[in-house]
């Protein structure tokens, strides 16, 4: 059986040299226009860093991405068009492949990664999670100035803000269990309610206990004076 780790470097790096690639050939169609040929030479040496960038992680964490391994494989073969001509075409339309392109390599490969990256390797998922920002950046830029079309720069933005929310949204909490009371347990310890009955009828029966003492005190006061006078008057 196949190292699961290689096999999700090994399927991620040909995604980034099959996209990188295309832009190579998007450079090459469009270099009667130097600031066109140029942006799309600054797309791909984006991948190429995007790429080094993943190399330099060690094996550990590609082994932590065991149980996304067939959901990441996948979504790497499927991000590529069957058609391999991209630099076909206008500019507009080479545009849209684009991003037909980057929109699922972004939200369902590599923001994956950057979440996992921030589980334990914070310095390296800050450090690919801004390559990646720049280069939707650079997209964007690239979109529209060259477009002229306002529906591609709102899929742009919502490319950005979806990228935002996948990576940014912290992870949830789990909620602790609730223990279960048995009935003997909850028979043999006393509720608060009744406590606090028992208390008051305490403090309520406290004051009749009072009178009752004082009222035994003078009948006995009162018998001692009577005794007293018949003795004085004999």
């Amino acid at each position: 059986m196949a190292n699961p780790s290689l096999k999700i470097r090994g399927s991620l790096s040909k995604l980034q040299r099959e996209a990188a690639r295309i832009y190579v050939q998007l450079q090459q169609r469009f270099e009667g226009n130097s600031l066109v040929s140029e942006s799309w030479a600054a797309m791909g040496s984006d991948l190429q860093v995007q790429a080094e960038s993943l190399k330099k992680l060690p094996g550990t964490f590609w082994q932590s991405m065991r149980k996304q391994e067939s959901v990441l494989i996948r979504a790497t073969r499927e991000v590529l068009p069957a058609d391999p001509e991209m630099a076909e075409g206008s500019l507009h339309s080479c545009l849209i492949r684009t991003l037909d392109i980057e929109e699922p390599m972004i939200l369902r490969v590599y923001a994956p990664l950057i979440r996992r990256l921030r589980v334990e390797w914070t310095d390296r998922a800050l450090d690919f999670y801004v390559m990646v920002k720049a280069h939707i950046a650079r997209l964007s830029r690239m979109v529209q100035g060259y477009s002229g079309d306002p529906l591609l720069g709102q899929r742009c933005a919502l490319l950005f803000l979806n990228f935002e929310k996948e990576v940014q949204e912290p992870a949830a909490i789990p909620v602790p269990a609730r223990k279960t009371v048995t009935k003997s347990a909850s028979r043999a310890k006393p509720s608060a309610g009744r406590k606090v009955k028992k208390a008051a009828a305490g403090k309520a029966g406290a004051p009749s206990r009072q009178l009752k003492a004082r009222s035994k005190l003078a009948k006995r006061l009162a018998k001692n004076v009577e005794i007293s006078r018949r003795r004085a008057q004999r």
